[in-house]
């Protein structure tokens, strides 16, 4: 009796395994890193100019993000149609100097923030042998996850440290993505240069001097399994 039951075990288990390897084989799903650098600045910084007609104001010097960092997720929808999720990280920041109040003393304030951009795209590509130029467009989300605002002003011994900047105008941001790029193919692993272009269609800071750029532009490298 245990030993029918133990060959009726290995049977259900091997019917199991082959339908599960042809859902896979119908419906693959490859995962792999992003990492890149952008290609424009995040922030467009100025003076502020002059208060009371001779007072200079504020100063702004914007940080551009030096990488990107991700995940990503590509699920096969139909013939060369696929969809790929991203989930990328930048590191990004500005600084604030000029006088404070009436007394004509300097301050000065620096921002860190972290950014999260979350592209969902529809790709294509045309096999040519081991290499797969390809073109993908949709949509991305980008939010602001948290910001440290550290504040230098006069007859304040100690800096003080705020989660929050009043130039923070929206924490979410939508826009539209396209990009276009080539697939390297060895083995079991790809290799995917692209350059990929967004339009926001808000700016996540917007202040007297300081505003996030609407046109995006980044390169990123995909390594996929």
């Amino acid at each position: 009796m245990r030993s029918k039951l133990a060959i009726a075990a290995i049977v259900a288990l091997g019917t199991m395994s082959s339908l599960y390897a042809q859902d896979i084989e119908n419906f693959p799903v490859k995962l792999g890193l992003k990492v890149g650098i952008p290609i424009t600045d995040m922030f467009s910084a100025n003076n502020v100019g002059y208060l009371n007609g001779n007072i200079p104001g504020s100063t702004y010097n914007a940080a551009t993000p030096k990488y990107i960092l991700g995940v990503s997720g590509e699920f096969h929808l139909y013939k060369r149609f696929r969809l790929e999720v991203d989930g990328l990280y930048k590191r990004t920041g500005f600084s604030t100097s000029g006088l404070y109040g009436s007394t004509g003393s300097n301050f000065y304030q620096s921002t860190g923030a972290n950014i999260w951009e979350v592209p969902v795209l529809l790709k294509t590509n045309i096999s040519i042998g081991h290499v797969r130029p390809f073109v993908d467009f949709g949509a991305s989300l980008r939010h602001v996850s948290s910001i440290q605002n550290n504040q230098f002003l006069p007859g304040i011994a100690t800096g003080i440290i705020t989660d929050n900047v009043n130039g923070l105008h929206n924490r979410n941001s939508y826009g539209g993505v396209a990009g276009i790029g080539i697939t390297f193919k060895r083995g079991p692993v790809e290799i995917s240069p692209e350059v990929r272009y967004t339009r926001w269609a808000n700016e996540s800071f917007q202040t007297n001097g300081l505003r996030t750029n609407l046109d995006q532009g980044d390169f990123l490298l995909g390594i996929s399994f």
